[in-house]
């Protein structure tokens, strides 16, 4: 039996959450001193509180006795593990993992398990998770899923826009003086995640535009693969949230799923975000 192990930077969608074969192991979040489990011990709306205040919180990687617990008790149960974890170029979770897992097989030398590193962050994850929980379902070995997992990777997309450029100058990603600047236009720039890097991909003055182009970003990309569950991640109010809806509706999408960010992410994004994910292709004509 193949578990999928992911982390607290994956957003799934409802219906994936407590999936028989899936298990999620917490980033976290310090908040004035105190260290909160990501999706454990605080959620979207419990982070959203101190921001409202004007309290930036930290972040860390999972903890490496998280992995030892898991792995540990994987190889005790003859269970194989397939962990999707977090870009590591904007976490050091994978790289603990693999340390981990190192030491793990030392002790337990037939335990059986792949670290996949997923070069993307929130529901982009979620959407390779979600093609490899039906891959499991369908009894597929261990290393055609982790093969699998590779050839999802470049497929799946997330364009995310931010309303406040001042707290991206407080988290380190744009300087004082473009946060002053922006926030006086009212210039909201678009993020993506792309080669495992947080990335400002372009700026539209106001919040109408900025989602005109994230949704120009999705007709663009989305490459007429419109039968699919195409999600909506969101930090804050969800009146963006019915705008996208209503847009991706007229370009021919149906299956639609507003998703929370989770508080990792939402510490370094802010309180006002709304973004789109998708896959650009079948998952059987990806996997061919």
């Amino acid at each position: 039996m193949v578990r999928l192990l992911v982390d607290s930077m994956c957003d799934l969608p409802k219906n994936y959450i407590g999936h028989p074969n899936l298990d999620m192991v917490s980033l976290n979040v310090i908040i004035e001193g105190k260290v909160y489990r990501d999706k454990r011990e605080i959620d979207l709306d419990g982070i959203n509180k101190y921001i409202e205040q004007g309290i930036v919180p930290t972040t860390s990687q999972v903890n490496p006795g998280d992995f030892i617990e898991y792995f540990e008790n994987c190889a005790k149960n003859n269970t194989e593990c397939l962990y999707l974890s977090f870009s590591s170029k904007l976490s050091g979770s994978y790289e603990t993992a693999r340390l981990v897992l190192k030491d793990v097989l030392e002790k337990y030398p037939d335990f059986k398990c792949r670290i996949v590193d997923s070069l993307h962050s929130g529901g982009s994850i979620a959407l390779i998770a979600v093609e490899i929980l039906k891959l499991i379902e369908q009894g597929k070995d261990l290393d055609y899923l982790a093969d699998a997992a590779q050839k999802f990777i470049p497929h799946a997309h997330f364009y995310f826009s931010i309303e406040d450029l001042n707290w991206l100058y407080m988290g380190g990603r744009v300087s004082r003086g473009a946060a002053a600047v922006g926030g006086f236009l009212k210039i909201h720039p678009i993020v993506s995640v792309e080669d495992g890097e947080l990335k400002i991909i372009g700026k539209s003055r106001g919040s109408k535009k900025a989602q005109k182009t994230v949704i120009e970003k999705t007709a663009e990309n989305i490459a007429g693969y419109l039968d699919q569950e195409v999600g909506i991640a969101y930090t804050g109010s969800m009146k963006p949230v019915e705008d996208y809806e209503n847009a991706l509706r007229e370009m021919g999408v149906e299956k639609i799923e507003p998703v929370p960010i989770g508080c990792v992410l939402a510490a370094h994004l802010g309180l006002q975000g709304t973004g789109i994910y998708f896959l650009d292709a079948p998952a059987e004509n990806i996997l061919k």
